[in-house]
C-alpha cells in the first residue's frame, strides 16, 4: 500500500501536483515521495510560505552532508533539477542548478565474499538462537529468512515481504513481488530448502492466510530491513567475522553477492561454461538488464581470471567492460 505523506510548506501543492503526475504515467514514486517529505520539512524550516524555490535554499537542500557518499548527493541535486524544471514549467519561480556532481571521488566499496566457513558459523548460529518472551517465534522465522537469504539471493527487502501466497512448497517455487525497479518474478529453490519451508510452514502458518508475511515478526507484520541488518551484525559478532563499519561491511546484502559468486563458481565446476548462466542468473537476481549483473561478473572474474577474456570472445560487445 502506497503510503500518504501530507506536506504543509508553500511548496506543498505543487510537490503533491508533481508526483501525482508522474504516478499518472505509470511511475510508482513512493521513494520521491519520501524525499519530497524531508524536503517539505526542510523548506517549513526555512521559511518557504511561496511557491518559490530560490537559488540559496536549493543550494543548502543539495549541498554534501556529514558523511554523506556523493552518489545520494548527485541522487538529490537530480531529483531537484527534475522538480524545478516542472516548477519553471509551470510559471513559477525556481532556480535550476546547472552544475553536477561526479560521484568518482567516493571510496569504492568493496562486497564482502563470505567463506564457505563463515556461512556455516551464521547458519549454526541461527540455528541455535532461543525462543523470547516477546518473540516466541523469532528463532523459527530469523532461522528460516537468513537461509532463504544465503541460499536464494535474495534481498533483505523482498524476503521480509514475502507473503504465505507467494512460497509454493509443493512447487518448490518464490515469487516476489513488487521487487526493484517494480518487477515481479518468480524463482525455484532447492530441494533441500524447499523440505526446511515445508516443515517451517507445519510450525508457523497451519492457521495462516495467504495474505500473512511467511517471516513475521512478533505483532505478525513485515519485518523491517533494519531489524533484518541488526540481527545479522550480532551473528557476525557471535561468529567472530568482523564489522568494519557502516559503508565497509559485511553487510546483509553481501550474502547477496556471495549467493552469485558462488552460483557461477558451481556452474564453472559442473558445466565447465559459466557464460550461458549470466543472462539467466541476472534473471533469478532480478536485475533490469545485464547491467544490474556487472558487478557480480567483476568478483566472479578475480576468481576465474579468464572469463572476461571469454566472454568478449563469446558475446563480443553485448555485456561491455567496466571499472568498479
Amino acid at each position: 500500500m502506497t503510503k500518504v505523506y501530507e506536506y504543509t510548506s508553500g511548496l506543498a501543492p505543487q510537490i503533491q501536483s508533481f508526483i501525482e503526475e508522474k504516478r499518472a504515467l505509470g511511475c510508482k514514486y513512493e521513494k520521491e515521495a519520501m524525499v519530497f517529505s524531508e524536503m517539505d520539512r526542510f523548506l517549513v524550516r526555512e521559511g518557504v510560505v511561496t511557491p518559490v524555490l530560490s537559488q540559496m535554499v536549493v543550494e543548502k537542500w543539495v549541498g554534501k552532508r556529514q558523511n554523506e557518499k556523493r552518489k545520494n548527493q548527485r541522487w538529490r541535486l537530480n531529483f531537484t533539477k527534475r522538480f524545478s524544471s516542472y516548477l519553471t514549467l509551470h510559471g513559477y519561480d525556481a532556480y535550476y542548478p546547472e552544475y553536477s556532481i561526479s560521484s568518482s571521488d567516493d571510496k569504492c566499496f568493496v562486497p564482502y565474499i563470505f567463506t564457505n566457513q563463515e556461512i556455516a558459523d551464521i547458519v549454526a548460529y541461527f540455528n541455535s538462537m532461543e525462543p523470547s518472551r516477546q518473540y516466541p517465534n523469532g528463532h523459527i522465522v530469523f532461522t528460516m529468512l537468513f537461509l532463504t537469504l544465503i541460499c536464494c539471493g535474495l534481498r533483505s527487502g523482498e524476503a521480509a515481504t514475502l507473503k504465505v501466497k507467494d512460497v509454493d512448497i509443493d512447487n518448490g517455487t518464490l515469487t516476489i513481488r513488487n521487487a526493484k525497479h517494480g518487477k515481479t518474478r518468480c524463482i525455484p529453490v532447492s530441494e533441500s530448502i524447499r523440505l526446511k519451508y515445508a516443515e517451517y510452514y507445519e510450525k508457523l502458518h497451519t492457521k495462516s492466510n495467504t495474505e500473512d508475511y511467511f517471516f513475521p515478526n512478533a505483532r505478525g507484520n513485515c519485518h523491517h530491513t533494519g531489524a533484518i541488518d541488526s540481527r545479522f551484525k550480532e551473528a557476525l559478532w557471535h561468529c567472530g567475522i568482523p564489522y568494519r563499519g557502516r559503508g565497509y561491511g559485511p553487510r546483509v546484502h553481501d550474502l547477496r553477492h556471495t549467493f552469485a559468486v558462488r552460483a557461477m563458481q558451481k556452474i564453472k565446476q559442473e558445466k565447465g561454461n559459466n557464460l550461458i548462466a549470466l543472462p539467466y542468473l541476472s534473471v533469478y537476481m532480478g536485475h533490469v538488464n545485464m547491467n544490474g549483473t556487472q558487478q557480480y561478473l567483476h568478483l566472479a572474474s578475480e576468481a576465474y581470471p579468464e572469463l572476461i577474456e571469454k566472454q568478449q570472445e563469446y558475446l563480443g560487445d553485448t555485456i561491455p567492460t567496466w571499472e568498479v
